[in-house]
Parts: structure tokens; sequence; C-alpha cells
């Protein structure tokens, strides 16, 4: 009767160690785990510029701003806080830059755009707003809206390792576009809207292609140096 009732208790505090220590294993953090999920970057339809972006549980954010930078210092926390979060974003002149740096990873993605300031912007009849988005395994989505009359071709310039988005004034009923692109590891996506002016004084070919108007650039990233 006595050894039936130490070799039950040996069985029950073996099982206690076992359970104690898969409890361990799996609230083991991960050190390299990611702390950004999502970002989108987007243009409204007067002109100015915001992000949303997704991080996982107990992240701390810190927001540095600077000229035409925007950054956004992502910090492991102990607690709880917001994992969708939305902030308004700087631009100065015709730059802007907004860079997310995972201090788990010391991976650093942005999304770098060259346009217009908010006034001429919004004076632009063809582009009315538009979003980048951002996500894991190098996927990027581009939605854009247009006005009405305004048909666009999407081509991509093998040259300059463009993704080109041509604008101009024609028949088209659609106003709305979405394309999925992906990003290759440790290269950079550009982005290009080129618009076409209906300036009817240009005759040739030439003065039309002089007139086109390359706003806003777009450049994609994690942390790449880009190439001129």
């Amino acid at each position: 009767m006595k050894t039936t009732k130490l070799v039950t208790l040996f069985i029950a505090s073996a099982f206690a160690l076992s359970s104690c220590s898969n409890d361990e294993t799996l609230t083991v953090p991960n050190e390299n785990a990611a702390l950004l999920k999502t970002f989108k970057v987007k243009r409204d339809a007067s002109g100015a510029y915001s992000t949303e972006f997704e991080t996982n549980s107990n992240v701390k954010v810190d927001k540095v701003t600077n000229q035409d930078v925007n950054e956004f210092h992502l910090y492991e926390s102990d607690f709880e806080s917001f994992q969708k979060q939305s902030e308004e974003l700087f631009i100065d002149g015709n730059k802007l830059s907004v860079s997310f740096i995972d201090t788990n990873t010391d991976k650093k993605p942005y999304i770098s755009i060259e346009d217009d300031n908010i006034t001429l912007a919004k004076s632009n009849s063809m582009l009315k707003e538009y979003s980048v988005s951002s996500g894991q395994e190098g996927s990027v989505n581009l939605a854009f809206n247009v006005s009405p009359q305004v048909t666009v071709d999407f081509v991509y310039n093998e040259d300059d390792n463009i993704y080109e988005i041509h604008l101009e004034k024609g028949k088209s009923t659609n106003t709305s576009f979405s394309r999925n692109l992906t990003k290759l590891e440790g290269e950079v996506l550009k982005i290009d809207f080129i618009n076409h002016t209906d300036d009817t004084s240009a005759k040739t070919i030439l003065a039309k292609e002089l007139i086109k108007r390359r706003k806003p650039r777009i450049l994609v990233g994690n942390g790449e140096e880009v190439e001129d």
C-alpha cells in the first residue's frame, strides 16, 4: 500500500515538472520577432498625408519628427498597448519620409515620397487620393482614385525598374484602382505616377514627352540604399 502511494506521488510530481517545463518553453519570448505587422501611408483628397500601422501586442511606439522625416521607434513593452494606430504626417515642401525602426530586428521599413506641396496636390485634377500599404513577406498594395474621364495605364519600366501609372484625360468610367506588387528582398520598390497634361500647344511627340509630370514618386524599402 505504501509502495502504491509512493509511485502515485512520483508520477504526479513528474507530471507537474513536465507541465512547468512546457509552460516555461511557451512563454520564452522570441527576441527576433518583428514588432511591426503592417503599415500604410495615404494622401486624402485634401492633399494631407497620414499613416496607419499595426504592431504586435505590448509594443511601445515613440514618434520623432524632423523636417520631412517621420520616424516611429518600436520597443517591446511590459504594458498593454494599442495595436492599431494612426498619425498625421509632417511634410516639408515636396518631400515626405515615413520609417519604422524595429529595435527587435534592426529593420527599418520605410516609404519615401516626392510630391507637390499640399496646395498643388489639391489642384491635381487627375489623381484624387491614394495609399501605399506594406505588409509582411514583401507584399505591397497600391490603391488610388482618379477623377472621372481619366484613363489609367500600368507600365513596368524595365530599364529603370519602376512601376509607372500613366494618367491622361480620356473616356473612362472606372475611377478606383488597386494593384498588388511584390518587393524583392534587398531591393527598393519604385512607383511613379505620370501625369500627361492637356497642353494643346505641344504639337510634337518630343514636346508632349517633356510636359509629363512625375508626381508623386514613391519608394518602398526596408532600409536599403536607393541607387540613382
